[in-house]
């Protein structure tokens, strides 16, 4: 089994300012814990430099005259909104990062390497087709999906996102696509930014019913989560049967961090990619890409995106002993009743 990490220093010169959580030394500590548990460039991982990605592929999935918006605001150092500033590198530090997701996709499905980690700042999946916000710019994970589904001729991509805040600019770029299985476990949208992800989003369309929020109240934890994972995940993989899965791999729901209020333990990172692992070997021979969006406690972020590298090299992390599914997992079979069998 072969792994690859997708990685530039040059991602260490996105600096949203002082005071910001969205700083460089989260890339750092990934960096330092990698190397720590021995796993940066081992016999088989690859530390990969991507090249950045071009106006077309960015362009597959935003509108052009937002395209050109943040080159823009880039080069007049204007800020989006009051948590996305921009400067003068962000527009190509944001082509740069949607390019490592392209390089980890690419290496996946041509066969290089069985999974891929794509440590790439800054993050994306609140940018939508004409705007950015939370952070982010562009769409990291839309940006590959679009790519890989042109080149790789795909039909069936299952994104899943547990990052604590919705992922509403993926939602809204895919919600009437249904060729991306979208499913986002995050924070009660009632509770937290970005306010969007309620059970009743199914997508819309053609795409009805590939859209699945799992809004997770405040206070859950490992065994919600598992729960989630076994009564939702699983059957919906199982029945959608991928030819690729791409993970939207926050680490803000940990239980340390200082921006949400779940409580997920480090080792459940690595229990979380197993599942996700183990439903690849099934349908797509292991072709996994994750990709790092949000965490903001350097100690929970390192160790988790250590747990979750050493899951993609082979090793199985034991689930929480009980298991408690939150109420809203009903809710979401009850949303999905006339699409899938949960």
């Amino acid at each position: 089994m072969t792994t690859a990490l997708i990685y530039s220093e040059k991602y260490l010169k996105h600096n949203p300012g002082r005071g910001h959580p969205e700083r460089p030394e989260r890339l750092r500590a990934i960096v330092d814990g990698l190397k720590q548990g021995k796993l940066w460039a081992s016999q088989n991982i690859q530390v990969v430099d991507p090249k950045p990605a071009t106006r077309a592929d960015i362009e597959l999935v935003h509108d052009p005259e937002y395209v050109s918006l943040v080159e823009k605001l880039s080069a007049a150092e204007s800020p989006i909104n009051g948590d996305t500033p921009v400067h003068k590198n962000t527009f190509e530090l944001a082509l740069l990062a949607a390019g490592g997701a392209i390089k980890a996709g690419r290496m996946v499905l041509s066969g290089e390497v069985q999974n891929a980690f794509a440590l790439v700042r800054p993050p994306g999946h609140h940018a939508s087709r004409a705007r950015g916000g939370g952070f982010c710019y562009f769409n990291n994970v839309a940006v590959i999906i679009e790519r890989m589904k042109r080149d790789f001729k795909l039909k069936r991509i299952f994104v899943i996102d547990w990052d604590s805040h919705h992922g509403n600019g993926t939602q809204e770029i895919f919600y009437e696509d249904p060729t991306v299985l979208y499913m986002s476990l995050h924070q009660d949208p009632f509770t937290l930014y970005p306010g969007t992800g309620f059970t009743n989003e199914i997508g819309r369309g053609e795409g009805e019913g590939y859209n699945v929020n799992v809004p997770m109240p405040p206070g859950s934890g490992d065994s919600e989560y598992a729960a989630a994972m076994q009564e939702i995940f699983e059957p919906l993989s199982d029945q959608f049967k991928p030819e690729l899965f791409v993970v939207s791999s926050g680490f803000d729901a940990h239980a340390d961090d200082p921006l949400t209020q779940l409580q997920l333990s480090t080792i459940a990172y690595g229990w979380l990619a197993n599942f996700v692992l183990k439903q690849a070997r099934q349908w797509c021979g292991g072709k996994t890409v994750f990709l790092l969006e949000g965490g903001y406690n350097l100690d929970a972020l390192s160790g988790g995106v250590v747990n979750i590298v050493k899951a993609m090299s082979g090793e199985e992390f034991p689930l929480p002993a009980k298991t408690r599914p939150p109420k809203v997992i009903y809710e979401i079979k009850l949303a999905l009743s006339g699409k899938w069998k949960l």
